[in-house]
This record gives C-alpha cells, structure tokens and sequence, in this order.
C-alpha cells in the first residue's frame, strides 16, 4: 500500500515537473494548431487535383434517387462563380475529414502532457471508437438516409415537375447531413463517459427516455429535410444508439432485450422502407429490354444505356439500335412495344412522341384518349391495339384490335379495326420527272420549234 502511494507520489512530481506556464502553453497550442492547418491545406490541395472525381463519388446518392425517378442526374449551377465556390467548400470538407486523423494527434499530444497515465489510456481508447463512430454514422447517411431520403423527397413531386438540383445546394446539404450523423454516433461514447466519470447515473438515462425521445425527434427534424421520412430514419437509430448507451453504461440482461426488441423492431422498418422504395418506380416502367437501348433524361445532352428493368419519370426519350428491342408499361394501363431503330419521347402517361421507327401500342379501356404525335399528324384512341410505323414522310397507321382517330392537317379521320391508313402532309413523294414525261414538247411554243 505504501509502495502504491509513494509511486502515485513519485507520478505526480513528475506530472509537476513537466507543467507548463501558461505562455509556454499558449505557444503549443499555437503550433499544434500551425500543424493541424498545414495538414489540411496540403490535403485541400490534394483534393483540389481530384475535385471532379471527389463530385462524382458525392453525387451517387443523388444519381440514385434521380435515376429510380426517371430524371436527369444532372447538377446545376445558377452563376458563373457558383461552381467555384461549390469546389471550395467540397474540398475544404473532405480535406478536415482527410486531415481529421493528424488533427487528433495534434489535439492529443498538447492535452496529454496534462493528464494522468490511467485518464491517458481512457483518451487513446475513446479516440478510435469515436472516430469509428464517426465513419459509421457518416456511411450510415451516405449509403441509407441520404439516398432514400432524396428519393423520397423527389417521389412526392409527382408527374410534370422538373427540379433543379444547384450543385451548391446538394453539396452543403450532403455534407452537412453526413458530419451531423457522424456526431449523432458518438452519443453512446458521450453517455459511457459521464457515467464514468459520474455526472450522470444510467437510472437518470433509464428515467430520461421519454424526455430523451422527444429530443431526439426534434434534433432529428433539425438536422433532416422537412419530411417525415428522412426524419424518422434518422431518429431510430438515434434511439438505438441512446438504449445502446445505456446497456453499456450498465450492463443488464434486460437491456440486452429492450435494445434487441428496437434493434428488431427498426430493422424490420427499415427494409420494409427499402423494398418500397426499391420497388416504387416511376409512371413508366421498363418491362423487357433487349439490345442496345439507350434513354436521354429531360434537360440531358448524353444517351445512355439502360438496364434490363427499370422505372422511369415523364419526359425521357428512349432509342433502340440496329438490334434492339423493348417494352414499357405506364400506369395508366398502356403497353408500348419498341422494335428495333425507334426513337421515342414519353410526354407524359397518355401521349408519346413517335419520332421515327415502329411500335406497338395496346391501350386498356379508358375516358381519357392515348395519343400517338408523329411527324406526318396524331393519332388518338381510348381502347385497342395499335401498329405504327413512322417515317420523314409517311406514317403507316394500322388497327389490329379497336378503332382510332386520325387527326391529319385539321382534319379527322375514323381507323376501323383491321383496317390501315397512310398519312402523309402534303401529299405523298414521287418522281417528278417521270411524272412530267409526257408533257415533253406539248407546251413548247412555236418560235422554240424553229
């Protein structure tokens, strides 16, 4: 026993020994914070090199949310300077999370010249769990709440509403949203050490969880979109984290339950949420896809290739190649058949643009009348099925099942079944030379004779 004091003794003369003044630490502090500067400069200039490729990885959410819409992935910018400033702030972001290992080390090396050799081994073992915490929160927000959330967010917008996503707005929301989750994380680090350092007993958490509830609900609406969906997701695991801090504060065997029962209970949540929005598709739904098809979203300048099944918003234009081939179904119980070299634009759930190509259109009993726009007029049915080929100059209409209308240079024109129609403006191409043939030297004057 008296060996233990007199080393506790010895540890604190030399713990006196090597205190500083208060210049002498205002002078490390000074330069652990030059240090922890330098290091994230250089990581910002780093970054700065790879700027576009770092946009690209922060964008996934968004081409995911986008893509599962059936929209442009696309990000806009509504100044010149906007851009600019949207690369400052991602690089300056991901250069204090690259940098955010050294900052610790700085942070450390000037607090633990202050501190006991047993409060030195809480810290080094509090500082990778809660950096740890701090990366799982953030992929938590990256990989699950930040991409169903968005889709969840663009869902809600229904047919015939564009939105613009400014570059500037997506990165300062994403960022913000992920370090806000990566704080969130550390709640049951921040719990297991004010019970250990007894400001706070686990009977106070336990007789808090209420209160604990209602806050947690109010900071998750805070840091989340307006939306109950974001903000729910984030909330379970809050709750969670705030029932695991507890268990691990003091241990019990009841705990262990509770914290499996909501552990359960958001799981079960969770994927539900996922299989919803996996499965919730847009008002067009691609049903088969064979060869090269290729789709261009609204306000897109690049064609690219899609998958074998997949939904999509109004607006886009889909294209097949030399050997492609699909089908797509609306919601509004339309089938569409595409054969191969077509290109068509879907306005909306009852009216395509057939630009060139083939296909194949079976429409379900309906008020409201399916309309086909090709280059040569429109054509209009509530019920039946449909073949039409489009050209430059002619369109071939023909009514497998049903009856249509054909609306031609402002005139209309009734399609009975089994029977085909030609429309054409202006007329139909000829040669016009063998046409005028026979006219040769008939309208020749006399004087030309001579």
């Amino acid at each position: 026993m008296e060996k233990t004091k007199a080393e506790e003794i010895n540890t604190e003369n030399e713990l006196e020994n090597i205190r500083m003044s208060i210049g002498t630490h205002l002078e490390e502090l000074r330069r652990r914070v030059v240090y922890s500067l330098i290091a994230i400069v250089f990581c910002f200039v780093v970054c700065w090199f790879f700027k576009v490729q770092i946009l690209d990885i922060a964008k996934n959410p968004h081409k995911f949310a986008m893509i599962k819409a059936g929209l442009s992935t696309e990000l806009q910018v509504l100044s010149y300077q906007e851009g600019f400033y949207a690369y400052m702030k991602l690089c300056a972001i991901t250069s204090v999370f690259l940098a955010y290992p050294i900052i610790i080390y700085q942070i450390w090396q000037f607090v633990s010249v202050g501190l006991y050799k047993k409060e030195q081994r809480y810290v080094l073992l509090f500082l990778p769990i809660s950096y740890g915490a701090f990366v799982v929160g953030g992929l938590f927000g990256y990989f699950l709440l930040i991409p169903f959330g968005l889709q969840f967010l663009i869902g809600i917008l229904g047919p015939g509403i564009q939105p613009i996503i400014t570059m500037k707005e997506y990165v300062s929301f994403v960022f913000m949203l992920t370090v806000a989750l990566g704080l969130v994380f550390q709640l049951p680090l921040v719990m297991l050490l004010l019970t250990k350092i007894r400001f706070i007993t686990p009977d106070k958490f336990i007789s808090w969880r209420k209160y604990a509830i209602l806050v947690i609900f109010i900071i998750a609406a805070i840091v989340t979109p307006p939306d109950p969906f974001t903000q729910t997701m984030t909330a379970i695991p809050m709750l969670v984290l705030y029932e695991l801090g507890i268990l691990i504060s003091r241990p019990t065997k009841k705990g262990f339950i509770f914290l499996g029962a909501i552990v359960g209970g958001g799981a079960i949540i969770l994927v539900a949420v996922f299989f919803y929005l996996t499965h919730k598709g847009g008002e067009i739904g691609l049903l088969n896809a064979q060869g090269n098809i290729q789709v261009l979203y609204p306000g897109g300048t690049e064609w690219k290739q899609v998958p074998n099944r997949i939904n999509f918003r109004n607006g886009i234009t889909l294209k097949t190649g030399s050997e492609g081939k699909t089908a797509i179904s609306t919601k509004k119980g339309v089938d569409v058949g595409i054969d191969a070299n077509t290109e068509v634009h879907f306005h909306d759930a009852w009216k395509i643009k057939l630009k060139t190509g083939q296909v194949l259109i079976s429409v379900k009993e309906s008020e409201i009348p399916f309309e086909v726009e090709t280059p040569n007029g429109r054509i209009r049915t509530t019920k039946g099925t449909l073949n039409i080929r489009a050209g430059e100059f002619q369109t071939i209409v023909t009514s497998i099942k049903g009856e249509a209308t054909l609306l031609l240079e402002g005139e209309e024109k009734k399609l009975l079944e089994g029977r085909q129609h030609k429309m054409t403006i202006g007329g139909e191409p000829v040669d016009i030379g063998a046409i005028i043939n026979w006219s040769e030297g008939v309208l020749t004057k006399p004087d030309e004779k001579k």
